[in-house]
């Protein structure tokens, strides 16, 4: 089996088929990653976006037309801005799971819910990737290969 260059992140992606679904194990430690074409900033506590438009065909004649801006602006609620944060390719989603169970005070399943539910949408739209952790092997791997 080929491996792309993207690593292990081809294996969350929805539209790869032959591929089985990670595991709900695998699914908790994947690690949520901000797409960097979007701008953002949080203005009390809530996090603005600002994505781009689509460029060509007819979505340009559309904006030409109509005087679309360049951008889009979505702004984000206070739970979901801290979620937002938290995907910043460093926090799992046990992690992100943890943090809005304690700090809204919600019940595991609660959270596990509202959070994969919210983690979903975000990638449907682009805005945010999974990406698998390296395993202990690859690490043990890539830590022998820099020895040296």
């Amino acid at each position: 089996m080929r491996r792309s260059k993207g690593g292990d992140l081809w294996g969350f992606l929805p539209f790869r088929r032959g591929r089985k679904k990670p595991t709900r194990e695998e699914a908790l430690k994947a690690i949520p990653v901000r797409n960097d074409l979007l701008r953002w900033y949080k203005e009390d506590g809530e996090v603005n976006l600002f994505i781009p438009r689509k460029r060509g065909g007819f979505a340009e004649l559309v904006a030409r037309v109509f005087r679309l801006p360049d951008e889009k602006r979505l702004q984000l609620d206070r739970v979901g801005s801290g979620v937002w944060e938290l995907c910043d390719g460093y926090h799992d989603v046990q992690s992100i799971l943890d943090y809005v169970q304690r700090r809204h005070k919600l019940t595991r399943r609660e959270a596990e819910v509202s959070v994969s539910t919210y983690l979903k949408i975000l990638a449907e739209r682009r805005l945010i990737g999974l990406k698998a952790p390296e395993s202990a092997s690859r690490k043990a791997k890539c830590r022998s290969n820099n020895t040296g």
